[in-house]
């Protein structure tokens, strides 16, 4: 019913909109050229790794017993970006942008195409006068991205499924770099100033069948104080998502699920078909003395997943969080900015797929996190890691392995310097543990990064950055062997381009 409510309200915008006209007032063109050579090694955290399916006895060297690197790479990117804004009389405005992104030489009919990144218009005093109404292909980013922001990391283009990498579970190096992250949304703000309301709607899958699709919904109110620079936000998002395909498919296979890109679940049993999310959180952000900046950000999920093949029906009940602090020494030479933070998404009971009746509380109760459409990544690597519980990017060599955007916590400490006026230098340490071991009788410590990155403003308009880092599998991986899990680390470096036009 809520889908007919807002088409109908769409209908009537558009309609209202058409009937008014609006004279171009100003035409801006711009957009920018992103260049990047990129390498990736490792991802899978097993650096050699023998054919599983090896007959007992065989020789390295020979035959189908020779040791195989499926997961390291060294291409280059380019994406493109052309944007067309347009003021109009009447208090409207458009807003396209055209995007093209290709590994360099790797042309086919798909990555040579451009593809509308965004195209929406923008209502200003619609209907009534703090009411502003943004319909279209949008960018979606609220607060720091925790829940919903650019993460989607979409490819139509097909430019990293193309690209010339070892066929597997890591045949899309580079996705993480994708710049097609944009929403078919609808958007209602209410400007109260200090307070701000606003009303989403965006269809994230449209498979074509009644009640088959996947959506996003959402309520943010934003409230700016008086003090200390600072605004709170509590926020509503619904995920509904009954786009996934119907069937089962076995924990150990690792099949990638339509609608929840690689999800496997934690029974091995079975896929769910129906995943619906509600989560309610709050941010709050300030400037409690000069040069400190603090962010803290919680938020609580509920909802329901569905196996049609078991007729089961579990209930999430998960928690996740994150809070940053840091502090700007204006007065000490190079101008550091110190930082450190904390995050926790929450994990799921480990379940004896043999033992299901005897946990059948746990079987039903599901406290594993759900990353919705989050766009804030805190490292180069082990924010992509895949495995079970999530959709992620890159499959480790261990089936028993959660994703990195659930089942985590995670602790940093960060320092950014300035020795000259144009360049800067950052770096940062992560430490990384499960919020629940995926494993019992194993280490609950998943592991270490450390990341690097230099950025030097060449000109106004030219940007020059050299950045990559390196992921340190903790204990919980530790006693490796060539048929159930790698140790080693995992790295990548990471060179770009950027002009602005």
């Amino acid at each position: 019913m809520g889908k007919f409510i807002l088409v109908g309200l769409l209908a009537f915008a558009v309609a209202l909109s058409g009937t008014a006209y609006a004279e171009v007032q100003n035409v801006k063109v711009g957009g920018d050229i992103d260049m990047k050579v990129i390498s990736h090694n490792n991802y899978d955290l097993k650096n050699k790794q023998l054919n599983v399916n090896n007959p007992p006895g065989g020789n390295l060297g020979t035959g189908t017993s020779t040791p195989t690197n499926s997961d390291s790479a060294n291409f280059f990117l380019s994406t493109v970006r052309v944007t067309v804004d347009a003021d109009l009389t009447d208090n409207v405005a458009t807003h396209v942008r055209l995007l093209n992104q290709r590994i360099w030489n790797a042309d086919t009919s798909a990555t040579g195409n451009i593809d509308i990144d965004n195209a929406y218009v923008v209502l200003k005093e619609f209907l009534y006068s703090p009411l502003t109404l943004i319909v279209g292909r949008q960018d979606l980013k609220y607060g720091t991205g925790f829940i919903v922001g650019p993460g989607i990391l979409a490819d139509p283009q097909g430019a990293f499924a193309s690209a010339p990498f070892t066929t597997g579970s890591q045949n899309q190096l580079g996705r993480e770099y994708s710049a097609f992250n944009s929403y078919d949304a609808v958007r209602a703000i209410l400007d109260f100033s200090p307070v701000t309301l606003e009303a989403v709607y965006a269809k994230i899958q449209e498979t074509g069948v009644a009640r088959d699709d996947e959506d996003l919904i959402g309520a943010i109110v934003n409230y700016k104080l008086n003090r200390w620079n600072a605004e709170i936000e509590p926020y509503w998002f619904y995920k509904n998502n009954e786009s996934v395909a119907a069937g089962t498919a076995a924990l150990s296979t690792g099949a990638g699920i339509a609608g929840e890109g690689t999800f496997r679940d934690d029974i091995g049993i079975a896929a769910f078909n129906v995943n619906r999310v509600h989560t309610f959180g709050s941010r709050a952000t300030g400037s409690p003395i000069e040069n400190l900046w603090v962010n803290l950000e919680g938020a609580y999920q509920v909802g329901e997943l569905e196996y049609k093949a078991l007729q089961l029906q579990r209930i999430r009940h998960a928690w996740a969080g994150q809070a940053d602090v840091r502090y700007t020494w204006a007065q000490v030479p190079w101008t550091p900015n110190t930082g450190a933070g904390w995050v926790y998404f929450a994990g799921h009971h480990t379940i004896d797929p043999n033992a299901l009746q005897a946990n059948q509380q746990q079987l039903t109760r599901y406290q594993g996190w759900d990353p919705m459409f989050r766009g804030q990544f805190y490292t180069y690597i082990q924010d992509f890691l895949g495995g079970y519980g999530a959709n992620n990017l890159y499959t480790t060599f261990d089936a028993n392995d959660t994703a990195a955007n659930t089942n985590r916590q995670l602790g940093y400490v960060d320092l950014t310097l300035k020795p000259l006026r144009d360049l800067t230098l950052w770096g940062r340490y992560t430490h990384v543990w499960f919020a629940r071991r995926p494993v019992l009788g194993r280490s609950g410590e998943a592991g270490q990064e450390i990341d690097m990155k230099a950025s030097y403003a060449y000109t106004e308009d030219v940007s020059l950055e050299v950045g990559g880092g390196g992921f340190f599998p903790g204990r919980y991986y530790s006693k490796a062997n060539s048929n159930a899990r790698g140790a080693d680390v995992a790295w990548t470096l990471v060179g770009s381009a950027k002009v602005k036009f």
